[in-house]
């Protein structure tokens, strides 16, 4: 693999940018997952967060892509690359599911979670634990134990593949990245219009299409590797210096336009395509911004720490909801202002548990064994959720 540019590697503003993609997707899941309201109608309503952090996920796919093309470091190898990923993802995730399958064994109740299994079943634990649940279309496989875990699988995938891609991607005319990149925002689109022919029945009350539909759309690895495309193209966009920034009016009404249009486009937009493609220019304006060093909000201090330990936080909030839900009473539903004061709680307990996974388990092994650094700098800024989402130090 080659380094593409030799332009700066450190990207402050997207790494404060990861925290809030990781704080969006870890607060729909308290206040809407963790079914703490007795209030049907309310905890109905919340529901309408979920393309919130559907959009958030997809954005990290794409800042994964675009910082791990961004910051490929000269005279890379596969094998480095890999052994560096290693160590950044699977660490914290097999610590997460440890938690979870703890807390399977341990609690005396059943968890009311939103699509949680209180049984321990062999196939989907192992398949969670080597992240291959996102290849099987099943919901027993998709969402087992720590659900956000899904996410990490499809990451796995890229991972598995950048090595192969890059040098595809790094012989783009520069002319030409703009095609590749509306053709891949095209491809996008279309996979969502064309989903819902999948053969198949509604499986579940809250979720109005079939398995298969949702598989394909959202989980399938092969079907998400063209938001981690698009972050590769626009990495060698914007480093090219063929990106003109978008005016900040323009992304907010885009958004909010986009999130009005959502109800009336078929239901497998939301995880897939409905706010994520607004929002993919907010990557290419940030790392603009750090180029001209603009945007001193996300480049300060905390908000960097914070982002660097967004993967943490990603891939431990569904361990820690599970606990806290369980100590609050499983079988408890409580008013607005108690059910969001929990949430609060477990966002905020979350949080600090991800800072402190960061600083004394991530960073330690990741430094004692990923062997990842180069004289003077990072050869990998961290991206997150997905990385996820999912990140890339």
């Amino acid at each position: 693999m080659t380094h593409t540019d030799a332009r700066p590697h450190q990207l402050p503003a997207l790494t404060g940018y990861r925290f809030f993609l990781a704080l969006t997707v870890a607060t729909v899941h308290l206040i809407f997952t963790s079914q703490l309201f007795a209030d049907d109608a309310l905890q109905l309503g919340l529901g309408l967060t979920t393309p919130l952090a559907s959009a958030a996920l997809a954005t990290f796919f794409t800042l994964s892509g675009f910082v791990l093309t961004w910051s490929a470091p000269a005279g890379d190898t596969a094998r480095r690359f890999w052994r560096r990923r290693f160590w950044k993802i699977v660490p914290l995730h097999a610590l997460a599911w440890g938690v979870a399958v703890a807390f399977v064994l341990i609690a005396t109740a059943p968890s009311p979670v939103s699509g949680f299994s209180a049984d321990l079943e062999p196939g989907p634990a192992v398949a969670s634990l080597f992240l291959v649940q996102g290849w099987v279309p099943s919901w027993d496989y998709l969402f087992y134990l720590n659900a956000p875990a899904w996410s990490i699988s499809t990451e796995a995938f890229f991972y598995l593949l950048f090595p192969l891609l890059l040098p595809l991607v790094l012989r783009i005319p520069t002319e030409r990245l703009w095609r590749w990149c509306l053709a891949i925002v095209g491809g996008i689109l279309l996979i969502s219009a064309l989903s819902p022919l999948l053969p198949g029945a509604p499986q579940l009350s809250w979720l109005p299409f079939n398995l298969n539909e949702y598989w394909f759309v959202y989980t399938f690895p092969p079907v998400r590797l063209l938001n981690f495309l698009l972050g590769m193209v626009l990495a060698r966009i914007v480093q090219a210096g063929r990106w003109r920034r978008v005016a900040r009016w323009k992304l907010i009404t885009g958004t909010i336009l986009a999130f009005l249009v959502t109800p009336m486009l078929p239901f497998t937009f939301i995880f897939s395509a409905a706010l994520f493609l607004p929002l993919f220019a907010l990557v290419a304006n940030l790392a603009q911004a750090d180029l001209e060093g603009r945007g001193r909000v996300l480049r300060s201090r905390a908000l960097v720490m914070l982002g660097d330990a967004s993967y943490a936080l990603y891939i431990i909030h569904f361990p820690i909801m599970l606990i806290i839900r369980h100590l609050v009473g499983a079988d408890q539903r409580f008013g607005a202002g108690a059910g969001f004061l929990i949430a609060g709680a477990m966002l905020l307990a979350s949080t600090a548990v991800a800072v402190g996974l960061y600083r004394w388990v991530e960073e330690p092994l990741r430094r004692r064994y990923a062997k990842a650094r180069t004289a003077g700098r990072r050869p990998d800024l961290d991206s997150g959720p997905a990385t996820v989402l999912h990140q890339q130090a």
